[in-house]
């Protein structure tokens, strides 16, 4: 009786030992198989990281970003300044670039602020919210240091001043000091102020950081399998070379 019981617990012990190494081998294979899995989306947004700080080392993202003009609804991919992915990526890669920021709205009308106001027509918009709006602009009259002008917006409307560090004659992209308030859904009137002394050319509106103001390649991500993605910032400067603004690039890449 006692040998079947030895027997039975034996038998007991190598079931679970079984049982053991087959739950060993499984977890071994399945976290084998993830690990790699891993490392391949790991290679795979590297690759998208690299070709962005190739764009960045050789200027091309803030020349992409400098030659969007108004209206249009994609960035470029051909020289002289367009994002041309496949030129840095290796076979079998592919990839979207986006820039933020980069959409503009011309001033088409009464340009000139010269003791009148002018005003300029935002996009029309998806969402509202508080934004910073830059100006491109050319200070006409020389002599003021302190040289400003203001932008109205809202009901009653609100004032923010603009003011520019550039000389007479020279064009200049300039920022609010602080976010314009309340702007709505759909297109949003802003009004140009004169400061009562000193002229200017009024050429361009942005919103900063509202998603309708940003444009990506033509690349169309795929559905269904894995997508890399990443953002990185560059700095900005016109064509004068002052420094305009720290700006978003951003990507998504995937496998062929």
């Amino acid at each position: 009786m006692k040998d079947k019981k030895g027997i039975i617990f034996a038998l007991d012990g190598a079931i679970a030992v079984t049982i053991v190494l087959i739950m060993l081998i499984n977890t071994t294979y399945y976290f084998t198989t993830t690990s790699q899995e891993s490392l391949s989306q790991t290679q795979v947004l590297k690759r998208g990281h690299d070709v962005m700080a190739m764009f960045d080392e050789f200027n091309e993202l803030d020349n992409a970003f400098k030659a969007v003009v108004d209206g249009a609804t994609e960035i470029e991919k051909e020289a002289p300044n367009g994002l041309n992915v496949t030129k840095y990526l290796p076979k079998g890669y592919n990839m979207t670039v986006y820039l933020k920021d980069v959409v503009k709205n011309n001033c088409v009308s009464g340009c000139t602020l010269d003791g009148s106001g002018t005003s300029v027509d935002t996009d029309s918009l998806s969402i509202g919210g508080d934004y910073y709006i830059q100006v491109n602009a050319k200070l006409l009259t020389a002599g003021d240091p302190d040289a400003s002008f203001t932008i109205e917006f809202g009901s009653p409307p609100v004032g923010y001043a603009v003011t520019t560090p550039c000389e007479a004659g020279v064009t200049c992209t300039l920022t609010t000091l602080f976010p314009v308030a309340d702007l709505q859904t759909g297109i949003n009137t802003i009004d140009f102020i004169h400061d009562g002394s000193n002229d200017f050319q009024i050429y361009w509106i942005k919103l900063l950081d509202h998603p309708d103001y940003t444009l990506y390649t033509e690349e169309v991500p795929p559905s269904g399998r894995f997508i890399g993605s990443g953002e990185r910032w560059f700095a900005s400067f016109d064509d004068n070379g002052h420094f305009s603004g720290m700006h978003k690039a951003g990507f998504k890449v995937w496998l062929e």
